[in-house]
């Protein structure tokens, strides 16, 4: 089982439906894309489970995800979690420590969160005689009890955050640089769904890798009042450009530029495009 997790996506109120579906149709198009097979997707409260026997590191390039863990379910009773937690505990030994994290969101659990902790706390110190320690542990024993199931982990994998793609409608992005690659990433990031508009053929690999559920398709214009045509074509109320605070430029055009980079410097486009870079799968 994949537990995942996200952020934003919680405040959204009465809207929260929208959103979780929209990423659980880019999580699937993530899992289709890299072949990776499972029996069904679930969503109980505050979490995303997905049933599957495959890692899914992937995971790792869809936006809405804070973050995700592969988990074994343990059932629901302290019993069925002792005997499921022993395998992730087969390399604890006397001189290494060790603390257990339980979060029960299904209230109908008949222990507290603390009562959980401390029994299988002590369990897990009697077969390995490892130390208890709540802070500088060298293995956290996270527990979430939810959809009437204890799951068991020991990794929490970092997601992108933010959220879904298209879930704020689409944006169009003119490429010319490394700059405007990472400006189309950071507006995916915020649910806007990216038209790449360029004046010549450029890569848009690393778009099409972070777009799961929508398509990318690049679009070769030959003026600059070529994007006022394809905004309204596409209903994208806004332009994103990679100007910097040194490089800005004015656009004669009526559309709205978006520059999301303006505080940025070239150092900081590196290393955020690297990061994106060294996610892909």
């Amino acid at each position: 089982m994949i537990i995942v997790r996200f952020a934003e996506i919680g405040l959204k109120g009465k809207n929260r439906s929208f959103f979780e579906n929209a990423l659980i149709k880019n999580i699937k198009a993530c899992l289709d894309a890299h072949k990776i097979k499972y029996s069904g997707i679930e969503k109980p409260m505050g979490r995303i489970l997905i049933k599957t026997n495959d890692p899914c590191v992937c995971l790792n390039t869809v936006f809405g995800i804070a973050s995700f863990s592969e988990a074994v379910n343990a059932g629901f009773n302290m019993e069925s979690a002792k005997k499921e937690v022993l395998p992730l505990i087969k390399n604890l030994s006397p001189d290494k420590s060790f603390r257990v994290t339980c979060q029960r969101l299904d209230k109908r659990f008949p222990l507290t969160s603390r009562d959980f902790d401390v029994e299988l706390g002590a369990f897990v110190q009697e077969n390995t005689k490892a130390k208890v320690k709540m802070k500088g542990f060298d293995v956290n024993i996270h527990a979430e009890i939810t959809n009437n199931f204890i799951y068991l982990f020991t990794e929490k994998i970092p997601g992108l955050g933010g959220l879904p793609v298209g879930v704020e409608g689409s944006t169009l992005v003119l490429l010319e640089d490394d700059a405007s690659l990472l400006a189309g990433l950071l507006m995916m990031k915020r649910g806007c769904r990216i038209i790449p508009v360029a004046f010549k053929t450029m890569n848009t690999d690393l778009l099409i890798s972070y777009a799961y559920g929508t398509k990318v398709e690049l679009n070769i214009i030959k003026t600059i009042s070529d994007i006022d045509l394809l905004a309204k074509k596409n209903k994208s109320k806004a332009i994103v450009v990679g100007d910097l605070l040194e490089t800005l430029k004015e656009y004669d055009i009526k559309t709205q530029v978006l520059r999301p980079l303006a505080a940025h410097t070239t150092k900081d486009i590196e290393e955020e495009l690297n990061g994106f870079r060294q996610r892909v799968c």
